[in-house]
């Protein structure tokens, strides 16, 4: 996990094992080693991290410069805490493995300092979510289509039953949950603007399991999971893509 130019820190490195978040609740990982390009957001990584330094990252190429790597746990949320990682050897260029705690977002900070230690040129940040290596069986399967909860709900309201939704609050992992809640906008058709929001389910934190879809009509629906903290604040927001729900009736037809 180079950390690069760029105020957001472009990364376009090699993970050994890359965690890609393809729903709430659901992961998959790779077999093998897979480029990662995170210029657009958010880094996902598993610990422990390699984080590359070099004072020419910054634009200093003064002898005696040296590179500072520091930490901030919850960024941008009145528990923010700064500390520093390490302090890298003077003119040094390299990698170091970070390891990650209980910290599970944590925003990364590239400042180099001169010889005699005023800071000095461009400030590099960049945040990163860690995973966590899940125990799974030899054979795991995730749909992250689009289309998969549509094909779900179809395929078991037909047959009598439900869909399960999964939730879990210690999905936002950016400040202190204090609830979830499972909403099923109704719209006025694929891809329209919503008439209705019922809700499906809710719940106080700590709260983790499965909730059945039903009770919400018919007609075009997309579900969002959201997670606000005690104040009501967002921490998580998820939506999902358009489905469709109907009602079905037998038919006698008479001659």
């Amino acid at each position: 996990m180079n950390i690069r130019r760029l105020r957001g820190i472009a990364v376009a490195g090699a993970l050994s094992a890359a965690l890609a978040q393809v729903a709430p609740g659901v992961t998959a990982t790779a077999p093998s080693a897979i480029k990662v390009d995170v210029r657009g957001g958010t880094a996902v990584a598993l610990s422990p991290a390699e984080i590359g330094y070099s004072p020419a990252w910054g634009g200093v190429t003064d002898n005696g410069a040296y590179v500072e790597l520091l930490k901030v746990e919850d960024p941008d949320t009145a528990n923010a805490v700064t500390t520093t990682v390490t302090t890298c050897v003077a003119d040094a260029e390299g990698n170091y493995s970070y390891t990650v705690g209980a910290e599970r977002i944590v925003r990364f900070i590239h400042r180099v300092h001169a010889a005699g230690g005023a800071e000095a040129g461009e400030t590099l940040v960049r945040d990163v979510a860690f995973g966590w290596r899940g125990v799974a069986a030899d054979t795991a399967v995730a749909d992250t289509r689009v289309t998969s909860l549509r094909e779900a709900v179809a395929a078991s309201v037909s047959k009598g039953g439900h869909v399960s939704l999964t939730y879990d609050t210690d999905w936002a992992t950016n400040g202190a949950p204090a609830s979830v809640a499972i909403k099923a906008l109704a719209l006025t058709g694929e891809g329209g603007t919503v008439r209705a929001t019922n809700s499906v389910f809710t719940a106080a934190a700590d709260a983790v399991g499965e909730a059945p879809l039903t009770g919400v009509g018919t007609g075009w629906f997309r579900l969002i999971c959201q997670v606000p903290d005690a104040s009501g604040n967002p921490l998580l927001e998820y939506a999902t893509g358009d489905f469709l729900l109907k009602d079905f009736a037998t038919v006698i037809m008479m001659r």
